[in-house]
């Protein structure tokens, strides 16, 4: 079956929202939430990387690793993910520790994702011997139909989709579906990284998953949501007050 290790990225330094990942979804913070929501899996250890000695200490707290402080140049706004995977297993490298076989990428941004979404994935990709990766899905809010070019004059039909373009029809009811990724959920056999484990470049840029070998679990628009504003964590809070 193979190990799992749950890898959450939690820098500090956010620039739209102050503290996004300290702020507070109910009475839990994202980081609080993501991580109570992880280690009540049971399938496998908690990792948080971060550059926050605040976030580090909260972690812990709750029952997240920290097996560093990410270093400044993985850490700000322009670093990718990927270049702080690759850090973190370099850094197992190094201490010459267990590298585990799968590694599922759960950002706190996205704090409705469901535990039994995620165990799904899992089995899903384990059964799935020729698949990399497995993310989540969703149906699209815009379709690539409503999509338009401006110049002198407007252009449609920019997209084909599904064998048709818009103009084939009338109704918007007979578009064919459409979706979209989620960055909530990603889970990648560590052997796709560690190919590019000599990338050093906090700014290297392929996906968290093998765009080549990617299976997918359809998950509802809720769990999809992101948070990336205030506006997102004003609707979060709503949300769960409608729940009560």
């Amino acid at each position: 079956m193979g190990s799992l290790t749950i890898f959450i990225p939690a820098r500090s330094g956010s620039t739209r929202v102050k503290n996004k990942n300290l702020q507070k979804i109910g009475k839990l913070s994202l980081l609080e939430r993501k991580i109570k929501i992880c280690k009540s899996l049971k399938i496998g250890k908690v990792v948080v990387s971060t550059n926050s000695k605040k976030i580090a200490k909260l972690s812990i707290k709750n029952g997240a690793e920290i097996p560093f402080l990410r270093p400044k140049k993985y850490s700000t706004s322009k670093a990718s993910t990927i270049s702080a995977i690759l850090h973190y297993l370099r850094f197992l490298n190094k201490k010459n520790m267990k590298i585990p076989t799968y590694l599922a990428i759960l950002p706190l941004t996205n704090p409705f994702l469901e535990k039994k979404t995620i165990i799904s994935a899992y089995k899903k990709l384990i059964k799935n011997k020729k698949m990399n990766s497995i993310i989540g899905f969703t149906e699209a809010n815009d379709h690539p139909f409503t999509f338009i070019k401006v110049k002198k004059k407007i252009y449609f039909n920019i997209f084909r989709h599904d064998g048709s373009i818009y103009s084939d029809h009338e109704r918007t009811q007979d578009w064919p579906k459409a979706y979209i990724g989620s960055a909530g959920l990603k889970i990648t056999k560590t052997s796709y990284f560690l190919k590019y484990l000599k990338e050093y470049s906090p700014l290297f840029g392929i996906k968290a998953f093998d765009l080549k070998k990617t299976m997918g679990i359809k998950i509802t628009k809720k769990e999809s949501f992101d948070i990336n504003d205030r506006t997102d964590l004003l609707y979060a809070n709503q949300f769960l007050n409608k729940k009560k």
